[in-house]
């Protein structure tokens, strides 16, 4: 192809639409399609087929889409450089974390990194699967990953901090009064949380201490859990920050044992990130978790 818009079919890619990729970068509707169908007709393929509400890779466009990134990913980089050389500081971040960092660290983290560089634009989504987040990392779907790992074979991670585990009830419920809990009692009492499929943190650790969950609804949100929690249904497993936070009537106990969810932020490597998303970085570091 002689002409190559790897900003375009990524951000396709990743909205599945054409439209919202137009409101996106500003384009037409239109002046995407052309786009699209101009790359198209000069790689003899097509790389997109309509479906109702919008498009979707075919897999002659799935098995470009790697290397549409890894373009569209350099081309970000040369153009923060021009930017930089011009002293300006611009960029783009996609950030994944798990709840705990959105609700309780990222709104003070990212007002005052917005105050030292405005020109940046971030996108948080919300992930708490660290096989999930990897997978996106990896594939240059996401910049970085506030997690709750602490070493992976196929990233970089840096240890942030660290939160006590806690027990969460009902503030009325008979199991509020104790000072502390005893882990291997966990299996008589009803849990609500995530599945493990998608977040398996709390059942290893009840596994580590030879316990096990006795899983009566599964929520897979940590206000949702709350909200059900706080009616008497059943207990919870979450950091103390979170248990402050709250805004529902939650107590949090401490177990008979030392339990933490370690706080990361893990990425492809430093050297590949952006000028944008390495700034990012070295000021997370920064900061008390």
């Amino acid at each position: 192809m002689e002409k190559i818009n790897a900003e375009v079919f990524v951000t396709v890619a990743v909205l599945g639409s054409y439209k919202r990729a137009a409101d996106k970068l500003g384009y037409t509707q239109a002046g995407i399609s052309y786009i699209i169908n101009s790359m198209e007709e000069q790689a003899g393929m097509k790389f997109f087929e309509r479906e109702y509400g919008g498009v979707r890779l075919t897999q002659e466009g799935k098995e470009l889409l790697p290397s549409m990134q890894k373009l569209y990913q350099d081309e970000q980089i040369v153009r923060e450089q021009v930017d930089k050389i011009r002293g300006l500081e611009t960029g783009e971040i996609r950030v994944l974390a798990i709840n705990t960092v959105i609700v309780c660290y990222l709104p003070e983290i990212l007002k005052e990194f917005k105050e030292r560089y405005p020109g940046i634009t971030i996108e948080v989504f919300d992930c708490d699967s660290p096989e999930r987040a990897t997978d996106l990392l990896v594939n240059n779907s996401a910049d970085c990953a506030f997690m709750q790992i602490v070493s992976s074979d196929k990233l970089e991670i840096i240890p942030l901090g660290r939160q006590e585990d806690m027990l969460v009830v009902a503030k009325d419920h008979p199991l509020a009064k104790k000072k502390v809990f005893p882990i291997k009692e966990l299996k008589d009492y009803p849990y609500i949380g995530c599945s493990e499929e998608l977040d398996s943190y709390n059942y290893d650790l009840a596994r580590e201490f030879g316990a096990s969950l006795n899983q009566i609804m599964m929520v897979n949100n940590d206000f949702g859990c709350f909200a059900m929690i706080s009616k008497g249904l059943g207990f919870g497993i979450h950091p103390k920050i979170m248990v402050k936070s709250s805004m529902f009537p939650v107590k949090g106990i401490p177990f008979d044992v030392e339990s933490y969810t370690d706080i990361t932020v893990g990425f492809r490597s430093y050297e590949s990130l952006s000028l944008a998303a390495r700034t990012f970085i070295d000021f997370v570091r920064t900061w008390k978790f």
